[in-house]
């Protein structure tokens, strides 16, 4: 290994800082919630008996299946900073209260049967 002067950086250290600072961010916007499946910009958290929208969905998503939980509840910061959301599934869940502006998050959505 080469040694270099106190307090100096060389190419290589720079080179592994930025690497490392890229996948930790990486992993803090691309999370995946615990339970669930990612593959793009595509979620499934499928039956996995979920009574609240999970935490922690990618902001990249633009499709996000919630299908076959117990959600009982969408609240407006459910699915707030996720601004590309396209396609959300929600069938199958026992949903009574939707909160006022819970879907005001993204412009994109689309109809899908």
């Amino acid at each position: 290994m080469l040694s270099t002067a106190p307090g100096r950086w060389t190419a290589t250290h720079c080179w592994i800082l930025a690497l490392m600072c890229g996948l930790l961010c990486s992993v803090a916007v691309n999370g995946c919630p615990h339970k669930c499946s990612c593959s793009g910009s595509h979620v499934d958290c499928q039956g996995q008996g979920f009574r609240t929208v999970p935490k922690g969905i990618p902001r990249n998503a633009e499709r996000l299946d919630l299908d076959r939980n117990n959600i009982t509840r969408i609240t407006k910061v459910d699915f707030s900073g996720i601004k590309n959301l396209r396609v959300l599934h929600l069938e199958d869940n026992q949903i009574s209260v939707i909160e006022r502006g819970a879907f005001r998050t993204s412009n994109s959505w689309r109809d899908s049967a």
